[in-house]
């Protein structure tokens, strides 16, 4: 058998992650959750508060952040409200139920990871990560990017 391009087993393995975190987090009481949601939960979590900040970090337009941020909103992750001084700024901030959601989606990855520390041993999983880093890092000016849909 062929070795899989390491791109594609990447995507795979995104693939898998996100299919079983999402399914967790549904039973976890977030069942309209899906990836592009987390995505700007976090971007939100690291100080982009606006369709406009977000919009970069997450690979689209203004408007579609503007529509995926409603869309948060109407499921009661996030608040949006007028800064002070500005009425076209329209910052979002958390509320408990996308706290509760982000704090639900990091104990779901950190068990996804023990499970794949199970099958392949702590120590390698580690290398892995390190050497993924150090690749990752190598691709983008020695930062990490952020994290985005690839849409």
């Amino acid at each position: 058998m062929d070795e899989v391009p390491w791109v594609r087993l990447l995507s795979m393995a995104v693939t898998v992650a996100l299919e079983s975190l999402h399914e967790q987090l549904a039973e976890a009481g977030h069942p309209t959750l899906r990836p592009a949601h987390g995505y700007a939960l976090n971007a939100i979590l690291n100080g982009h508060d606006t369709a406009s900040a977000i919009a970069p970090v997450l690979g689209m337009t203004k408007q579609g952040a503007a529509k995926l941020l409603q869309a948060l909103v109407d499921e009661g992750y996030v608040d949006a409200g007028p800064a002070a001084g500005d009425a076209r700024r329209r910052p979002y901030v958390l509320t408990e139920r996308g706290r509760s959601a982000i704090e639900a989606s990091v104990r779901i990855q950190a068990e996804l990871e023990a499970q794949w520390a199970d099958v392949v041993g702590q120590r390698q999983l580690r290398t892995a990560r390190l050497a993924l880093e150090k690749a990752v890092r190598a691709g983008a000016e020695g930062e990490l990017p952020p994290v985005r849909p690839s849409w």
